[in-house]
């Protein structure tokens, strides 16, 4: 067993795939499959196997991976450590962000990166609220950023910061007749319209769909899409309309591309920062402080309005 063994299944694991891994490792795909045979040879168990969504770690894999995970992570730290003696980007920070705030947090993660004095190299994926979840508990992730609501299965395991709020808003194209509407549309008018759904089990779209199935409303639910930037594009083609928080689109509303048509009652949406129970390291947390400013300086959280819908939660932010 060595470092480089222990490396390059510890690119598979994150990757799911041998492929992806070989890439990110700047090795073949036959050279990093043959070291991770003679890691397993010298394990005694196999370390991964394919399914329907790629490369999973097995059982044995799984507990191994995640003790080893801790010895390369030590290695990476070492070797960033030395980069900085050379002047050169140091700590990689992991940030995952919900597809449809990477428009409006993207600059602000770049500013707290300038700002936050420290030499770090941002590593940042987009993706849905879900798989966000998912990789900061596995701690794949140091930060992740998403709208609201967590998962019973490990919302005891995550450390929940509110720092903005947004306000949900139908989403229509341009050419619809509700496109230049400036009343709020009542609950009931919007059952009567082709809705598209976006993660409905979780975070804010489960908050929405409980909404109306407390007044007894049925929605028309033409479509789901757990990506919000595939859904701006469905929108705006036509194939429906969606109940949103307003932050998601401000760019193509401002370019007239969409159209937003607030509701009644108003319903606020939390956007949070999410990470695991471990202490960050001093200079990732550092940047997390800075993050937190830069968003709650330039973009206060909204008060929730007077009768507004109760968000739906299954736990609290801590």
């Amino acid at each position: 067993m060595n470092d480089r063994q222990l490396r390059y299944a510890h690119a598979v694991w994150h990757e799911r795939s041998f492929s992806r891994a070989a890439v990110k490792m700047g090795v073949s795909q036959p050279t990093l499959s043959g070291q991770i045979r003679l890691l397993e040879d010298e394990l005694g168990f196999s370390l991964f196997y394919r399914n329907s969504r790629g490369v999973e770690a097995s059982a044995n894999g799984q507990a191994f991976l995640e003790s080893a995970e801790n010895v390369v992570n030590g290695l990476s730290a070492l070797k960033d450590f030395a980069r900085e003696l050379r002047g050169k980007p140091g700590t990689a920070v992991r940030i995952g962000v919900n597809s449809g705030l990477a428009q409006s947090m993207v600059p602000r993660i770049v500013r707290a990166l300038s700002r936050s004095n420290v030499k770090i190299r941002p590593d940042i994926i987009t993706a849905t609220t879900r798989r966000i979840h998912r990789l900061v508990h596995q701690q794949r992730l140091d930060i992740g950023i998403v709208l609201e609501g967590e998962p019973k299965s490990t919302s005891d395991k995550l450390i929940w910061d509110h720092v903005a709020a947004s306000e949900i808003a139908l989403l229509v194209p341009p050419a619809h007749p509700l496109a230049k509407r400036r009343d709020p549309l009542e609950l009931a008018e919007i059952c009567r319209l082709p809705l598209i759904v976006n993660e409905p089990r979780i975070g804010y779209g489960r908050s929405v769909l409980a909404a109306f199935a407390e007044r007894n409303l049925t929605l028309d639910i033409v479509a789901d899409c757990d990506d919000l930037e595939s859904l701006k594009y469905m929108v705006a083609s036509g194939g429906g309309v969606a109940l949103v928080p307003r932050i998601i689109a401000e760019r193509e509303i401002a370019r007239g591309l969409l159209f937003s048509v607030p509701i009644n009652p108003p319903q606020p949406v939390s956007i949070q920062l999410l990470r695991s129970l471990d202490v960050l390291p001093p200079r990732l947390e550092r940047f997390r402080t800075q993050f937190v400013k830069e968003v709650t300086e330039l973009w206060l959280p909204a008060p929730k309005p007077k009768g507004a819908l109760p968000l739906v939660r299954s736990a609290p932010p801590v």
